[in-house]
């Protein structure tokens, strides 16, 4: 029996099916930083290639963030090229800390145009998780003899030359005389070409005032893309700062490499294709017209203490949507004395914002106002802040209330909030500072810190979440030198698991679930961290009720495990129902695999029969099946006919004696299956012998029937065999089997 234990532990692996493991985190965008629309002739004399990289084109560029923005961090990226003249220097790349990757696209030397055309254009696909930037990059052709004329061409076509007055508009809008520049591209055949990068880039980065094109559709930032009819219209917008200057309108290039031909030792390497002659521009202020809160405000301290955090306005013109720069703020207190500001006055940046610092007086109470305004005419135009003064006790205990001791899965919520209790000489300790500090893979609100008010009842509390590793959290928690801790834990996303994920393990008839019987699950997450299979330490002991990373438990029952199988992304857990589980409709089932935990529901049968297979000298499953000899049938040892053969199943229900979970049929006695068992051979009914739980293998019957005299030959015989459970619940089949007979 110990051949057939070992058979049969086979015939659980080959049984398995293919389950993927999810990836734990996904991509949700990939933007492109730079180097979309570049335009290069390595045909021209003489050729430019980027002297530090070797690439005739500056990098391409994309940054990778998640559902809530944030950068992913070594997440592969996949570069793939459409092209007749370069390829990508790598098809794979993964991406730094902040989310960004980089990669060049190397063009080769296509001196012949296709016929009508004088360029040739790639396509280039940056992708992660099925979610794709596309960048084009276009090499212009050149004369075959004296490689000197270019086949591409460039106008400007607004305006046709240089105005002979400065271009104006108002610091933080736009231009009001030219609201646009457009370049329009073609080559010497007549053909538009478009998604080439079109920009502006000021001639001397000194200058107080601005000027940048507002970013097209798939362009780089800061740039715009030709359209079909080879059109690159750059809407104007001015930076906050008041004053003029110059830029150039370039194309075919990125921001990071502007270049002058007639000054061709200033620029970087390789210079953009075209540049068009420099235009004036003058910006007046922008008119302050409105100021509103941006952050600061709602804070609470106690008397003489510095708020947290500054007090930040933002100055805006009369319709709020641009900011306005180099603005004074004033700001004042009020009640008068409750608190001192530094600066008293203040100038907005070029963001518009302008800040100050609050330090209350040490006889403060209550609520106390702080109006940022605007001086001169505009003083009436102004915004409060507020700021609650808390009692000035001393703290005695932070107690915990809620939160302590949770896990959670990566990525996903604690479920309770980590509350704490402020207690004070005074009592409870209303509006006051608690600092609630994360060490671990987790966070609260995307941040490790987090300072909180206590409510009216001195209670405060945050909302942790777990990050995208498991393990241990420390979340410290201080509030007028007290402190508390909480400990929470961090665990694998738990296994996949649903209804149809339960399988007889002889024969894998989906949901064939019955007491004492062998039953394979099949999910992804169900065997994390394994490689290949792992087996009981030994064919001679009870199975164990932990194998690995898993323990499995049917109505709070735990259930002996056979076998945990993960190869080439096939997850399994192969288990014993507890014998002692009532059938029913809504059975609960509990997987822990690694710490991630997933339960669900299933239908439980009084009996489930399912036939053991094992693959023969043809690589074709037949039903594991033993001779009067004790030897097993095979296709070079076919069964006879007239002769009893013992087959093996799962599923057959109660015995007499009854047999418990993880335990064989007592030695020497045959415990009898109660239901009344039927064989067919070849869809004929063949006289069972008996029908008993096997002697040394649990969860296994053994059942030995008499083979027709008559019965047909073949390598293929049909076997199946069926069930009237002992309750009288309807018939229960198994899976259809084979057996060679001779």
């Amino acid at each position: 029996m110990d051949r057939l234990r070992l058979t049969l532990s086979c015939a659980f692996l080959a049984c398995l099916i293919c389950a993927r493991v999810a990836p734990a985190q996904t991509a949700a965008t990939v933007a492109i930083v730079s180097g979309n629309g570049q335009v290069n002739c390595i045909t021209c004399v003489p050729p430019r290639p980027n002297l530090a990289t070797g690439s005739q084109l500056q990098p391409m560029v994309v940054k990778v963030t998640d559902a809530t923005g944030k950068p992913i961090a070594n997440k592969e990226v996949d570069w793939n090229a459409t092209s007749l003249n370069g390829n990508v220097r790598t098809t794979t790349t993964f991406t730094d800390s902040t989310g960004t990757a980089t990669n060049y696209f190397d063009q080769t030397a296509a001196l012949t145009a296709p016929l009508g055309f004088g360029f040739v254009q790639s396509t280039i696909t940056a992708t992660a998780d099925g979610i794709v930037a596309t960048f084009t990059e276009t090499q212009s052709l050149s004369d075959q003899n004296s490689h000197i004329r270019f086949f591409v061409e460039g106008v400007m076509t607004n305006p046709t030359s240089t105005p002979a007055q400065p271009i104006t508009g108002v610091a933080g809008g736009g231009s009001s005389t030219f609201p646009t520049v457009t370049v329009r591209m073609d080559d010497s055949f007549g053909n538009y070409i478009p998604n080439i990068a079109v920009r502006v880039l000021q001639e001397n980065t000194a200058d107080t005032a601005t000027v940048s094109c507002a970013t097209g559709t798939g362009a780089d930032p800061g740039s715009v893309l030709t359209d079909a009819n080879g059109n690159g219209t750059c809407t104007l917008v001015f930076g906050p700062n008041a004053g003029s200057g110059s830029f150039h309108v370039v194309v075919g290039g990125t921001a990071s490499n502007y270049y002058d031909p007639m000054e061709p030792g200033d620029g970087t390497f390789p210079p953009v294709f075209l540049e068009f002659f420099p235009i004036q521009f003058t910006t007046t202020p922008a008119t302050p017209g409105t100021i509103s809160i941006s952050s600061g405000t709602g804070q609470s301290a106690n008397p003489g203490q510095t708020l947290a955090s500054p007090l930040v306005a933002r100055v805006g013109d009369a319709t709020g949507a641009n900011p306005v720069a180099n603005v004074p703020v004033t700001w004042t207190v009020s009640p008068t004395g409750a608190a001192t500001v530094n600066p008293v006055t203040s100038s907005s940046n070029g963001q518009g914002l302008a800040s100050t610092t609050v330090t209350l007086s040490s006889t403060a109470s209550g609520q106390v106002t702080v109006k940022a305004a605007l001086t001169g005419a505009n003083s009436n135009i102004s915004t409060n802040f507020t700021i609650t003064v808390v009692i000035n006790v001393s703290v005695t205990s932070v107690q915990k209330l809620s939160g302590d001791g949770q896990t959670a899965i990566i990525g996903s919520a604690f479920a309770q909030p980590l509350a704490v209790q402020v207690n004070t000489t005074a009592g409870v300790a209303a509006n006051y500072p608690v600092t609630f500090t994360v060490s671990g893979p987790a966070a609260i609100g995307g941040q490790t810190t987090a300072t909180v008010n206590t409510d009216s009842t001195g209670k405060a509390q945050v909302s942790l979440t777990a990050g995208a590793t498991t393990g241990a959290v420390t979340v410290s928690v201080a509030a007028g030198g007290q402190t508390a801790s909480f400990t929470e834990t961090v665990i694998p996303q738990g296994p996949n698991l649903t209804a149809n994920s339960f399988f007889n393990t002889a024969g894998l008839k989906q949901g064939s679930v019955s007491p004492c019987s062998l039953v394979t699950i099949i999910a992804t997450g169900v065997a994390p961290g394994v490689q290949g299979s792992l087996n009981p330490y030994s064919f001679f002991a009870a199975l164990p009720l932990t194998l690995g990373p898993d323990t499995v438990s049917f109505n709070g029952v735990r259930a002996p495990i056979a076998r945990v199988t993960n190869s080439s992304g096939q997850e399994s857990v192969a288990v014993q129902v507890p014998c002692e589980v009532t059938p029913g409709s809504s059975v609960p089932v509990t997987v822990n695999a690694g710490g991630g935990t997933a339960s669900v529901n299933i239908a439980v049968q009084t009996a489930s029969p399912g036939i053991f297979e094992t693959p023969m000298s043809d690589n074709v499953a037949r039903a594991v099946a033993v001779r009067p000899d004790g030897s097993f049938v095979s296709l070079e040892n076919p069964a006879r006919r007239g002769e009893v053969i013992r087959v093996y199943v799962t599923g057959l229900g109660a015995t007499a004696p009854a047999v418990g979970t993880n335990s064989i049929a007592i030695p020497g006695t045959d415990s009898l299956v109660l239901g009344q068992l039927i064989v067919g051979v070849n869809n004929s009914g063949a006289r069972v012998i008996t029908a008993r739980m096997a002697p040394s293998q649990i969860g296994v019957y053994e059942v030995a029937f008499q083979i027709d005299p008559n019965a047909t030959t073949g390598n293929n015989v049909v076997l199946s065999v069926a069930i009237n459970p002992v309750d009288g619940s309807p018939t229960q089949f198994s899976n259809g089997s084979k057996i060679p007979i001779q």
